[in-house]
C-alpha cells in the first residue's frame, strides 16, 4: 500500500489509491462515504452503495470496512474534458477498526444527557480527520474552526470519549447559506467521539 495509507481504493489486482473521504457519521454508529478524492485532485461523487463489509487486515493486524460503490466522477484534473456521465464501481476500504467498532457502552448504560448525532467529516489517507458539519435536534451546523482535541469524560453527559471543541454557524439543511441574517448564530460547542459514534451533552430538562 502507498505510504501505508489506511483509506483508500482497490479494486482486484490494482493497486491501492490513497483516498480522503467525506463521509456522514451516522448517530447508529455506522459511515456513509459521500464524496472522495484521488491524489491528483480528481473528486468523485458517491452514487450507489452496494455493500458493506467489515474485514480483517492480518498484514496490519487491524479490523476495517470494506465498502462497494458506485461513483460518479464531478472535477477532474483534466479540464477541458467532460466527465460528468462517467460512472464506474470500486471498493473503499477503511483499514482501520475506529470504522467498525462496537460500542458496548451505550447498549449498557443510558443516560438522558447524552445525544447521539450525524457528523460530516473529510477522512484522510493517513486517517487524520477534519470535522465539517453536525446535526442537532433537526439544526444543521458548519464547523468552522477546532480550537483542540483531548480525550475527556462529559459528566453530564455520562460518557466518556475524545472531546472536540469547535466554533460553529448555523447552516441550513441543503446549503452554506444562514437561516436568517439577523439569526447569525455562531457558538462554540464541545462533540464527543466515543468508540464508534459521536455525541453532545444535552440539558436534561426533565
Amino acid at each position: 500500500m502507498p505510504d501505508k495509507s489506511i483509506i483508500y481504493s482497490k479494486n482486484t489486482g490494482e493497486v491501492p489509491v490513497p483516498l480522503t473521504v467525506r463521509i456522514e457519521w451516522l448517530p447508529d454508529g455506522t459511515i456513509k462515504p459521500l464524496m472522495y478524492w484521488t491524489p491528483d485532485g480528481s473528486c468523485y461523487a458517491v452514487k450507489h452503495i452496494f455493500e458493506c463489509v467489515h474485514l480483517a487486515h492480518f498484514k496490519e493486524k487491524d479490523t476495517g470496512i470494506r465498502i462497494k460503490v458506485k461513483a460518479e466522477i464531478k472535477e477532474t484534473a483534466e479540464p477541458f474534458a467532460d466527465y460528468g456521465y462517467l460512472q464506474h464501481e470500486t471498493y473503499l476500504y477503511f483499514a482501520d477498526n475506529r470504522f467498525c467498532g462496537k460500542n458496548i457502552i451505550d447498549s449498557r448504560y443510558g443516560h438522558p444527557g447524552k445525544e447521539f448525532i450525524t457528523v460530516t467529516l473529510d477522512v484522510f489517507p493517513n486517517c487524520d480527520y477534519e470535522l465539517v458539519y453536525f446535526q442537532v435536534k433537526n439544526e444543521r451546523y458548519i464547523v468552522e474552526k477546532t480550537t483542540s482535541i483531548e480525550p475527556r469524560g462529559s459528566f453530564a453527559a455520562g460518557g466518556i470519549g475524545i472531546q472536540h471543541k469547535v466554533n460553529v454557524q448555523l447552516v441550513n439543511a441543503d446549503n452554506d447559506g444562514v437561516f436568517d441574517h439577523d439569526r447569525n448564530i455562531r457558538r462554540s460547542a464541545a462533540l464527543f467521539f466515543e468508540i464508534n459514534k459521536w455525541f453532545v451533552s444535552m440539558k436534561n430538562t426533565a
